[in-house]
């Protein structure tokens, strides 16, 4: 579903602009906004988001959280 959002946004703006088309450039704009919003309301599970260098790694482990 999404892709079909993709491709009407891209071929609205395209033959809205280039060919004139204000009923495909409305779709292609319709399309962007709801490309737009479902970006931003995406959950992203990502809890950090960090640039290694070169020769630079990470480790990532699971501790227990201390019992109560």
């Amino acid at each position: 579903m999404y892709q079909l959002i993709v491709r009407l946004s891209r071929t609205g703006l395209r033959r809205g602009t280039r060919d004139g088309s204000s009923a495909w450039l409305w779709i292609g704009i319709a399309a962007t906004a709801v490309r737009v919003l479902h970006r931003l309301l995406a959950e992203s599970d990502a809890v950090e988001r960090l640039e290694l260098g070169p020769g630079q790694g990470i480790e990532i482990r699971s501790v227990r959280a201390p019992r109560a």
